[in-house]
């Protein structure tokens, strides 16, 4: 076993503070989504894919209430005769699917929440899709039939409605929202710009801006517990300016509180009636698809995992600026990697997905405004019958946790139990950093962490922590401890050589689990 670990108590908590690492416990949520096997599914497969969720522990799930799905006689030019703010109105079964999810995430201990989003029908936008894209309808849907929308599925999931299913019980209540999906994505929303006095000027963010404020009056009526997070926006934008090449986040961050670069109020005719807006947190897609999360962002146009901050500071700019009326967490409410196998387009290698979870949770965590977290698919999107083509599989979305077929990829051990180390260089010491969390993260357990020695062999190593677990720093050297309430830890080692760890969670019956391995070498300034 290595030596008695030289760190002082008083330096390592000076290392914690140089690490962002929060000072008291901080909870981080994670949510989980899989639209095709929670609302695509036969009831039994629906429950046991609620339940599996669970296990693994995710904490939350996101679902989505598409409007082009639900609406009636969606496809029609001519909008149907029917109360849009009552359910009852429209077509029964999408909505028994709905429902079936949503009492399947509660049956299985999980909050849910809900995008009221994507795709409008076709009554409801001034220009249909293509037919490409037959169905995608999303140029410039009608705001208020969207918040009418928005409040049929708002008094549905009041916790007061009455079950269809006759189970003689009401729906569950379900109180977060988000109003849209990647607004600032010309595949959710057009036209994205708009040509004016010779020029390409932002139009996405303004009409989104009155959909989110009818869409969130309409979901506060029903119930003022309700939270509306706004954005919901892609990671990327574009230097190209036409109606299908979509805006950058933070300039539509800025669009949307009509404020130019330097801070100052936009004086266009777009923002004559600009109100602060209101909203409950901001939701963001932080994806660097290929990338580690870690990774420098090469366009500034980007504002993927790495660029959070950025988000903070420009949402705290806004909110000291008098253009949001409260300060806004920030809500990460899709992200993962897609891998190779089977995508061979857009995928990392099953341990680097593995690995990059670990790291991914481990950035979300030291930012304390972050306030939720996200796995986007249990399973890999199922390819058409017959579908052997890898360019043809590649087209469906592959960050699932398991592949299409259900077997377990390396991720689901890293989504358990997420581990992460790197060596730093930090008041004049060299220190391996070791962070994890134990999920579901419903009391403290007991974790140790293991070296790999040159012959191969896993040792314990001692170390030491570097903030509060749920009480006063003790500051102790220990070989196994115990993580805070939340199922988080964050130790320090003295750094040695280039060697491979692993996080070892000792379970109450006396078996144990291990986490994905993490090689470290040098350490960097």
């Amino acid at each position: 076993m290595p030596a008695v670990d030289p760190l002082t108590c008083s330096l390592a908590m000076l290392i914690s503070g140089a690490l962002g690492a929060p000072s008291n416990v901080h909870a981080l949520p994670v949510t989980m989504q899989d639209d095709a096997l929670l609302l695509h599914r036969a009831p039994a497969q629906v429950e046991a894919t609620a339940r599996r969720m669970a296990e693994l522990g995710a904490d939350r799930v996101r679902l989505t209430a598409s409007w082009f799905a639900l609406a009636p006689k969606p496809r029609s030019k001519r909008m149907p005769h029917f109360d849009a703010v009552d359910s009852h109105h429209y077509p029964r079964e999408p909505w028994a699917s709905l429902d079936r999810a949503v009492k399947a995430v509660v049956d299985a201990g999980l909050e849910t929440q809900i995008d009221v989003a994507f795709f409008a029908p076709r009554w409801a936008v001034e220009r249909g899709a293509d037919k490409a894209h037959a169905g995608h309808h999303r140029w410039a849907p009608d705001r208020r039939q969207f918040a009418r929308f928005a409040e049929a599925v708002a008094r549905r999931y009041s916790g007061t409605h009455p079950d269809p299913a006759d189970t003689g019980e009401s729906l569950p209540a379900v109180r977060l929202w988000t109003a849209w999906n990647e607004p600032n994505h010309p595949s959710f929303l057009l036209p994205q710009w708009r040509r004016s006095g010779g020029r390409w000027v932002p139009r996405s963010p303004h009409f989104y801006r009155r959909m989110h404020e009818l869409a969130y009056a309409a979901i506060n009526r029903v119930n003022e517990e309700n939270q509306v997070l706004i954005g919901g926006t892609a990671a990327v934008g574009h230097d190209i300016r036409s109606p299908r090449k979509g805006i950058p986040p933070l300039r539509f961050v800025r669009e949307l509180a009509c404020v130019n670069r330097r801070g100052q109020p936009l004086h266009i005719r777009a923002c004559a009636d600009f109100e602060p807006l209101k909203a409950d947190g901001y939701s963001h897609h932080p994806y660097t698809l290929y990338a580690r999360p870690d990774a420098p962002t090469i366009k500034s146009k980007r504002i993927t995992l790495r660029d959070l901050d950025r988000l903070s500071r420009l949402l705290s700019r806004l909110y000291k600026r008098g253009r949001i009326t409260q300060r806004l967490p920030i809500y990460v409410t899709e992200y993962g990697y897609e891998t190779n196998p089977p995508d061979v387009v857009r995928g990392v290698t099953l341990l680097q997905q593995a690995r990059y979870h670990g790291l991914a949770t481990y950035m979300t965590w030291k930012q304390q405004d972050v306030a939720l977290f996200a796995q986007f698919l249990l399973n890999d999107i199922e390819p058409p019958p017959g579908t052997n083509d890898p360019l043809e599989i590649s087209r469906n979305w592959n960050s699932g946790l398991y592949f299409h077929d259900g077997r377990p990829k390396p991720a689901v051990k890293a989504f358990r139990f997420p581990f992460w180390a790197e060596s730093r260089s930090l008041a004049g010491n060299d220190v391996v950093v070791l962070f994890g969390q134990v999920r579901p993260n419903s009391e403290r357990e007991r974790v140790e962490v293991e070296m790999r020695t040159p012959d191969g062999t896993w040792i314990p190593i001692q170390t030491r922590e570097t903030r509060t677990a749920g009480g006063p720093a003790a500051c102790d050297v220990e070989t196994s401890f115990l993580t805070d309430p939340e199922g988080f830890y964050l130790r320090l080692a003295p750094y040695e050589r280039p060697a491979r760890y692993r996080a070892r969670w000792i379970k109450s019956d006396g078996t144990s689990e291990y986490g994905v391995s993490v090689a470290v070498g040098p350490p960097r300034t």
